[in-house]
């Protein structure tokens, strides 16, 4: 079955060319422009990898995760960001984010981070 992945940023452009990028390497992918339409998504479907951009008006990405942690407990969260916010990127760590991957994307480490997590048993166990 195909990996489920929820992808989370205010930016549109963002949105679409990480979901397009991951749809043409044949995931299944939703997206999410803000952290209540992630915390939705989250309670509609089971994902295996959740991206979630940390700054985001509304819900920031931090209080996203983990609202998303007490619906979707086995997904791997991989945090999203261009700024430098060390300390919302030490408390997603410390609450269990899977990593933390920094914009402009390096797409080919995206694609191999995706398919570690998806290798691995743990954190993300395969259905």
């Amino acid at each position: 079955m195909k990996a489920k992945i929820l992808i989370v940023d205010d930016v549109k452009s963002i949105r679409l060319a990480l979901g397009g990028i991951l749809e043409d390497e044949g995931y299944n992918v939703v997206l999410a422009e803000n952290g209540y339409q992630a915390i939705e998504a989250a309670r509609q479907t089971s994902f295996d990898i959740i991206f979630i951009d940390i700054k985001m008006p509304g819900i920031n990405g931090v209080q996203t995760f983990r609202e998303i942690k007490k619906i979707n407990r086995d997904a791997a969260v991989i945090m999203m960001t261009a700024y430098a916010v060390e300390d919302f990127v030490k408390e997603a760590l410390e609450e269990g984010a899977y990593a933390v991957v920094y914009k402009p994307f390096d797409i080919d480490k995206i694609l191999s981070l995706v398919e570690s997590i998806l290798d691995c048993p743990h954190p993300v166990p395969h259905r």
